[in-house]
């Protein structure tokens, strides 16, 4: 009786895990929408009157992580808010793409439509992709047996479709003030006396929408849209990563060396000192610190402590 018991119970057991593994398998998938109709609002909750968190212009591909009939719950650009359903397109059209960028390094693929989203693997120049969502920054693409989100810009699309290779538009920048103590205006029109919308610090992410020879039409990566002077702009390269440049030591405090650390942390190990006037290689650029090279070897040091 018992040993019968027991092969029930395991029976009830394999029904049970047979069921839940599709379930697991549609909950691992997000699905993903283009914005259409305009600039849309991103909101605080499923309510015209709620706070808006960001606003995000035609084309711009989001994650939904609740559907519903008149409003989804989204993430788009690291944010989580919501979104009218009427103004968001979840058809998928496939078309065939194909890898290209300047430098011939590999593009990524990543989880999730955003320079934030982890990586899943990289493809070489050439590499046939299949779209299945064309964003203006950012497509939902398969590759063999992978699924995830490549940079628009950089794939050359077979029916002719415009990959935007050799121009500006749509390419990643990084906020590059002459200090890291100084902030750079998004403003609301491409003039010094226009309305101020917002300031950031060195080394935030904007998309060039619209690339000028004093301003460029950006969007950061709050999802604010505006004008910011170009030569406050550093273009990144054809992946979207920082291109290594140099930089000069300096101190702020006063002194005249400046540590050399093994981690981006006040806690970790001093690799050495370097006096200031150095210059060093900054291989990533971050808000408080950067992984550097200096004379062949790599650690971090302060953001602050550099120009």
């Amino acid at each position: 009786m018992k040993h019968e018991t027991m092969k029930k119970l395991a029976g009830m057991t394999a029904a049970a895990a047979m069921s839940l593994a599709p379930m697991m398998a549609l909950a691992d998938t997000a699905q993903s929408a283009l914005v259409q109709g305009g600039a849309l609002n991103l909101r605080e909750t499923a309510s015209l009157t709620a706070k808006v968190l960001g606003q995000y212009p035609t084309g711009t591909l989001v994650e939904i992580v609740e559907s519903g009939d008149e409003w989804h719950k989204v993430e788009v650009n690291g944010k989580s808010g919501y979104m009218m359903a009427k103004y968001l397109s979840t058809e998928k059209k496939e078309t065939s793409a194909t890898v290209r960028t300047n430098t011939g390094i590999g593009l990524n693929l990543r989880e999730e439509p955003g320079m934030d989203g982890a990586i899943i693997t990289s493809y070489k120049p050439g590499t046939k992709v299949t779209v299945l969502q064309k964003g203006a920054a950012w497509s939902r693409v398969s590759v063999g047996d992978q699924e995830g989100f490549m940079a628009t810009q950089y794939l050359s699309f077979a029916s002719g479709g415009s990959s935007s290779t050799g121009s500006s538009t749509g390419k990643i920048a990084l906020v590059n003030n002459p200090r890291d103590t100084q902030v750079l205006n998004l403003r609301q029109s491409a003039s010094l006396d226009a309305k101020v919308l917002d300031y950031y610090r060195n080394g935030v992410k904007v998309t060039i929408l619209k690339p000028g020879s004093t301003w460029h039409k950006v969007q950061v990566e709050d999802g604010k849209i505006g004008y910011m002077m170009a030569k406050f702009l550093k273009v990144t390269d054809e992946t979207g990563e920082t291109q290594p440049y140099t930089a000069t030591l300096i101190n702020i405090n006063g002194g005249k060396i400046v540590n050399f650390r093994s981690g981006p942390s006040l806690n970790a190990s001093i690799l050495r000192t370097v006096p200031v006037g150095t210059q060093i290689t900054v291989l990533e650029h971050g808000t408080d610190w950067c992984k550097v090279d200096v004379e062949g070897e790599i650690g971090y040091i302060s953001t602050w402590f550099m120009k």
